[in-house]
């Protein structure tokens, strides 16, 4: 699959844990994506996931300098603005290019996405404003999972 739609969003909070990286320390050993998935799963285990009845958001956020800088690396959840809860991060309503992935083992799946987003993006615009990865009940079993990847875009420009 690939791009599936556009959707228009209300402003979101979300709350997780985060570290910044970039798409370039990323292709190296120096990633920092695949250790803050473990670190994620050890303070939230799938019980406690399960429980929650959300899903997981892994949230891009704080771009430098669009996809070539530092930006923000974020696992969690969407929040409810009457919860208490660390490290929120504000997004603001926009409009999203919604991506599906194909279904496959999950490194994949995500990373096919994001080269086919990568494509797709030199000809329509992002505003950086924040672009998440949804991991629901279609990504529970990581050799058989399915991920939606929003997009923050404008397409008044």
């Amino acid at each position: 699959m690939s791009f599936s739609h556009f959707e228009k969003q209300k402003a979101k909070l979300f709350s997780g844990v985060s570290t910044v990286t970039s798409n370039q320390n990323e292709a190296t050993e120096k990633g920092k994506i695949p250790s803050m998935w473990s670190l994620y799963r050890e303070r939230f285990p799938h019980k406690e996931r399960q429980d929650m009845k959300r899903d997981t958001i892994a949230l891009y956020s704080d771009y430098e300098s669009e996809e070539y800088g530092a930006y923000t690396f974020s696992i969690g959840t969407f929040a409810d603005q009457h919860e208490k809860a660390a490290n929120v991060i504000s997004l603001p309503a926009s409009e999203y290019a919604v991506f599906v992935s194909r279904r496959g083992r999950i490194e994949e799946v995500v990373f096919e996405t994001w080269q086919e987003i990568w494509t797709w993006a030199e000809k329509n615009l992002r505003t950086y404003t924040g672009d998440y990865e949804v991991y629901g009940e279609q990504a529970v079993n990581p050799e058989n999972a399915q991920v939606a990847i929003y997009i923050a875009v404008d397409r008044k420009k």
